[in-house]
This record gives C-alpha cells, sequence and structure tokens, in this order.
C-alpha cells in the first residue's frame, strides 16, 4: 500500500508496478485529481532531473516521453547551472567569457572526468528541465497501464489496526465522499504522504522509541512565485543581489530568477527575501504572497522597467529542513517528503523524492518476490541506512549552497560535481555492498555508478551498445564476469571431500535453493592450493551457487570476451540455470575502466566478477574466486538465502 499518489507515490508504485508487484496507491483528492499533477507540483514543483534521475527514467520506461513533454530540454552544462548570470541593484554584471573547458581548468577536469572515468560526453551526462508537474503526469500515465498497479482517489489513509506475527498490516481506510471505511491488508506500508504524513504521525511517532521529525531551522522568511516576466534580457537564469548605497557596502538581500519550462517565454519562477520585519512573524506557509508585496521586494533587484504580473502561485517559505530519525519500522516505510523535506531551492529535492523511492522499490520488489517475511531486516534495512544518510548529504548541501550564493562564494564546479550525483557513493554503513580490501586498488568502488563506454557488441542480438545502455535495459541485479582469454586458470573455491561440491559447483549433498554458502558467521570458505582450468560456464555455475537458485532466477548475467569466437566445453556437472548474454569487448575498454591497466597486463588469464545492483551501482566487485565469496556475503546480508 502507497499513500498518497504525489511524485514518491508514484515513483514508487511504477517501478513496483514494472516489476509485477501488487500495488495500491491511496490518495485522498477526488478522482478528478487524475488529471493533474499534485499541489505541490503545482506549487513550487522542481524543473531539473538529474543524469542519475534520468537513468532510472529510462529504467522504469519514462525517458522518452519525458523529451516529449512540453518545454523540456536537455542541458549539458552542469557548470553554468550553478552559476547563473549575476543582477547586482538591476544590473546586469559583465560578464567574462567562459573559456573552452581545459584539462588544466577545473571544469575542464570535471568535463574529462565525465568523458573518462563515467565514459558520458555532453547530453548523456546532462540534465532534464522538465516542470514537476509534467513528469508527474508522464508516471500516472505510466501508472494507469500498469496491469498490477491501482490508483484509489478520494480515499484516506487513518491508521493501521492490527499488525500479525508475519507482519502483514491491517489498514483503516475512509472514503472521503461517503465518510464509510473498510478494512485492507497489505505486506508493506509505504507513507509517501508529504510533510503532513499521516503515515509518519500515527506510525513512527509514539511507536518508535525516541522517534523525531528533526528540524533544521533558518531564520530568514523567503517568497516565491511563478508569474509573466517582461524585460529585455535573454531567456536564462539570473541570480539577484542588492547591496545598499547605491551598489556599495554589504548585501542587504538576493533571490533568483530561473526560466519556467514550457511555451510561453515570459513565464518566469522568482525567489526572493520577504522584508526583515516579517522575518519574526510566523507566516503561514498556505498563504500567499500578495503581488504589491512581491513587487516591493522585487524592484530594487530587476532591471528598470521589469514588470511582473500574471502571477499563477505564490508562497512563504524558509530554509527549515525536517528530516526523520527513522525511516523504517517494521512493514511500515517514509519515502520523500514523509521522511524528509527541504526547502524548494536548487536541483536536490525533486530528485532525493526520486532516489528514495526507486531504492525503496527494487527491495521491496526483491523481497516479495523471493519470500523475505515484512518484519524482517537485511535488504529493507538497507534502505534507511542508504537514504537517511543522503537525506543528510542533500540538507548539507542546500544549506551549504544557499549559505555560498548569500555570501557572493558560489563555487560552481564543485557544485556541479556535487548535484549530478554521478560521482556520490553509497555509506559506509550500508550492509547491500560488500567492501573487500583486495578490491581497493580498483578504478571503480563498490557503492559507486560505474563508469560507461560505447562498442560493446551483444552477441544475441548482434548490435552494439554502451555499457549504459545495458545497465538501464532492466530493473534486476546484473552479474558480469570478464574471461579474457579461454580457459582461464581459477582456484577451486570449494574445499576437498566427497560430500562437497565439484570445481565446477554441482551440490552432492543437498540442493542449493534453501541454504547460504555466503554467510559471514559460518567457517569461511576453504580453498586448494592448486588452480583449476575454469571455464566461462564453470565460472557461472560457481556464481550461481553462491547466489542460489532464487536469486538467480532476479538476475541478467553477462559474459565479456575479447573476441566473438566463443569457446563452449561439454559434459558440466548440472545446466546452467540463466541465460547469459556474451558480450564482446574487442579492446578491454571496459576491463581498463573498472579494474585498470595494470591487471589487464598483470595477468591477462584472472577471471573477475562485477556485481550491479538495479539502481546502477557496484555491489561488490573482484577477482575470481574472491568475488564469489563477495557473492555469498552480499546474498547472506540482503536476507534472501532462505527464500524461494
Amino acid at each position: 500500500m502507497v499513500v498518497g499518489a504525489g511524485l514518491a507515490g508514484l515513483s514508487l508504485a511504477l517501478q513496483l508496478g514494472r516489476d509485477g508487484v501488487r500495488t495500491l496507491v491511496l490518495d485522498p483528492r477526488p478522482s478528478d485529481s487524475m488529471a493533474q499533477a499534485s499541489p505541490a507540483a503545482q506549487v513550487g514543483g522542481g524543473t531539473l532531473i538529474t543524469p542519475v534521475t534520468a537513468q532510472w527514467a529510462t529504467k522504469v520506461g519514462v525517458h522518452a516521453a519525458l523529451l516529449r513533454a512540453e518545454g523540456c530540454r536537455v542541458v549539458d552544462d552542469l557548470v553554468g547551472l550553478s552559476s547563473p548570470a549575476l543582477l547586482t541593484n538591476g544590473k546586469l554584471a559583465k560578464q567574462k567569457p567562459r573559456p573552452e573547458p581545459d584539462i588544466s581548468t577545473r571544469e575542464g577536469a570535471l568535463v574529462a572526468e565525465l568523458q573518462h572515468k563515467k565514459g558520458l560526453v555532453g547530453a548523456q551526462s546532462g540534465y532534464l528541465n522538465v516542470k514537476q508537474s509534467e513528469l508527474e503526469n508522464v508516471i500516472r500515465g505510466e501508472c494507469s497501464k500498469a496491469k498490477s498497479v491501482a490508483i484509489a482517489w478520494g480515499q484516506s489513509f487513518e491508521s493501521v489496526v492490527e499488525e500479525a506475527e508475519d507482519g502483514t498490516l491491517s489498514c483503516e481506510v475512509a472514503d472521503i465522499a461517503t465518510g464509510e471505511s473498510r478494512i485492507v491488508s497489505c505486506r508493506y506500508l509505504c507513507g509517501c504522504d508529504g510533510r503532513g504524513s499521516r503515515v509518519r504521525e500515527t506510525e513512527f511517532r509514539g511507536k518508535v522509541e525516541g522517534f523525531d521529525n528533526k528540524e533544521h531551522k533558518g531564520m530568514m522568511l523567503h517568497m516565491m512565485c511563478e508569474c509573466s516576466l517582461g524585460w529585455d534580457l535573454d531567456r536564462a537564469a539570473y541570480r539577484l543581489e542588492q547591496k545598499s548605497l547605491n551598489g556599495f557596502g554589504p548585501t542587504i538581500g538576493g533571490g533568483a530568477c530561473e526560466p519556467v519550462p514550457g511555451a510561453d517565454p515570459k513565464a518566469y519562477r522568482l525567489s526572493v527575501n520577504a522584508p526583515f520585519t516579517m522575518w519574526a512573524g510566523s507566516a503561514d506557509p498556505s498563504e500567499s504572497p500578495p503581488l504589491s508585496l512581491l513587487q516591493k521586494q522585487l524592484k530594487p533587484k530587476l532591471p528598470k522597467g521589469a514588470e511582473i504580473s500574471d502571477v499563477s502561485w505564490s508562497r512563504f517559505y524558509r530554509m527549515n529542513h525536517f528530516v526523520a530519525s527513522s525511516f523504517r519500522r517494521g512493514s511500515a516505510f517514509l519515502v520523500g517528503e514523509a521522511a524528509h523535506s527541504h526547502p524548494p531551492v536548487g536541483i536536490l529535492p525533486m530528485n532525493a523524492a526520486i532516489a528514495d523511492a526507486a531504492d525503496l522499490a527494487w527491495k521491496l520488489s526483491l523481497a516479495v518476490r523471493l519470500g523475505l517475511r515484512p518484519n524482517e531486516g537485511g535488504i529493507l534495512d538497507s534502505y534507511e541506512e542508504e537514504r537517511r544518510a543522503a537525506a543528510e548529504d542533500t540538507r548539507r548541501s542546500i544549506a551549504g549552497y544557499f549559505s555560498d550564493l548569500m555570501q557572493g562564494k558560489l563555487d560552481p564546479v564543485r557544485y556541479a560535481r556535487n548535484d549530478c550525483g554521478l560521482f556520490s557513493s553509497l555509506p559506509e554503513a550500508s550492509q547491500m555492498v560488500v567492501r573487500s580490501d583486495r578490491a581497493a586498488a580498483y578504478p571503480v568502488r563498490v557503492g559507486e555508478i560505474p563508469p560507461s563506454v560505447a562498442g560493446l557488441l551483444l552477441t544475441n542480438t548482434m548490435s552494439s551498445k554502451s555499457f549504459q545502455d545495458i545497465a538501464c535495459s532492466s530493473l534486476r541485479h546484473k552479474v558480469f564476469c570478464f574471461c579474457s582469454e579461454w580457459p582461464v586458470k581459477m582456484d577451486s573455491p570449494f574445499g576437498g571431500g566427497e560430500s562437497e561440491p565439484s570445481h565446477s559447483g554441482r551440490i552432492e549433498s543437498s540442493d542449493r535453493s534453501d541454504r547460504s554458502m555466503g554467510s559471514e558467521a559460518e567457517t569461511s570458505i576453504k580453498r586448494r592450493g592448486s588452480a583449476e582450468v575454469m571455464t566461462w560456464e564453470r565460472i557461472l555455475q560457481n556464481t550461481e551457487f553462491m547466489l542460489g537458485r532464487a536469486f538467480v532466477s532476479q538476475c541478467d548475467f553477462y559474459v565479456l570476451h575479447q573476441t566473438s569466437k566463443i569457446a563452449h566445453t561439454v559434459d558440466l556437472d548440472r545446466h546452467l540455470s540463466c541465460d547469459p548474454v556474451h558480450v564482446v569487448d574487442a579492446e578491454s575498454r571496459l576491463f581498463r575502466e573498472w579494474f585498470g591497466e595494470d591487471a589487464l597486463l598483470s595477468d591477462t588469464g584472472a577471471a573477475r566478477g562485477l556485481l550491479l545492483r538495479p539502481d546502477g551501482r557496484v555491489g561488490c566487485i573482484g577477482e575470481f574466486p574472491d568475488f564469489l565469496e563477495d557473492l555469498g556475503h552480499y546474498h547472506h546480508r540482503s536476507g534472501l538465502a532462505g527464500g524461494g
């Protein structure tokens, strides 16, 4: 059950629906609201989708539709986004021409890092400039096509009336029109109902020891609006600055001006500080600042003759941040602004809500399909570990950006690098990554988004794809095995003894599907001293053994070769349960990017592997047979070892 059909709720429901998970979305708005975006999207929603969110949009199948949305455009100038032109007391500051990015400059180094470390060029690393209301409309339209997703309008979540021993929840749901209530049972409850979350107040506050929706307060009172702005300046983003004494002395007020995506060339979003005399008051966020007040505060900051009219919406806000002390209680989760809310400043708030939904969706989906009990830990605990840390990062980043903006100390390159999300990593506390000292020297680390390269030949379709294409092709785990030579040498990961699996992974004493070989609490895997000749098929057999058949059924497997002449062997102990895709990387570019030039030169016969999570982040990486042990640890930590 997803409570709230806003951006977070719709994003969560769409991804769950894509995975075939039966999902009910509740929203108290009447049924005619299905043709409109949520109030939050219409009044202050974001407009910029980061490159990482754009990759998510590709996975769930809405990226092409977003590109067709009214006014949508790709912005690949990451630095320019964080460094708009400056208007001081209404006068446009003289702009220094930005030279072409050179590797010797910080901006050039960022561009080079995107190209070489991430393998992304131009629009591939760009933002999508599109209104949040358009984004919600597209996602809601796709949800309506998903057979496993139902949106119930005019229905209000009231409370959980019973929690079964297995974690299943019985929830009271009220019909807004009739006032009648009914009981709906669900395995999981996801509160995506915004800052005033009913799920948070009924199921977390008072039920989680020490629970708090921690508030970080800002002193200044601000105003924001969307309006028609008539002036002679180019349609672009601007920073607004007002200084005392005809331009000399300290800054006494500022603001921002951003074009609104769409067909209207005069549509702008303006932000400005409210009069100082109002700061100590308690302005109601639901109140709308009048046009006269907006004009009064903006007039000294805009060019002479600029006209503000036709305000479509306006609102007060402070630089307040709220972060819940817990994002999960048993079968209940908080997502988006129900878990953490931020002021409507910059790029991050809208994208953070989508990132929450994307992270929780693949974990819930896997738990449902492999039979994890709702009240168990493992993979579901990692949602809070990863997303609460991200919420704190969002808070610090927004606060830092605003502070630097007010002091005139913006560092566009730093913010461009941080905000795009391509260089972020998962926190050390996350249990759904396996950090290994053995892989510390690799250019790619666990928790990161790995680089892409173009020109990979998929032999099943004989088509050329980039790694980014492969990574965004599904919402499943992906396992990559690198076999630069055939056969390769690999120490057998299994010990001797007649009851042990053979070198190819055949189990003689019991079936693998109901046991976990990856438990860190168990005795570590025994290794023989001698090296065995292993083909790619036998490597995959060992991989399947460590992950278990149920988990393997939720994975896509890829075997990378240097040649299209792929050799096969016979007399395997058992057939592969997966159907791998063979990928030809003739120049070993992906191997170089992920494992380094030294690894390629030192031992071309070594096999290596990488596990890519559904969110595009590396779960574990390393050389066989150590990689097999890491796979086992990943499987065990997920709590899914006994599932299926």
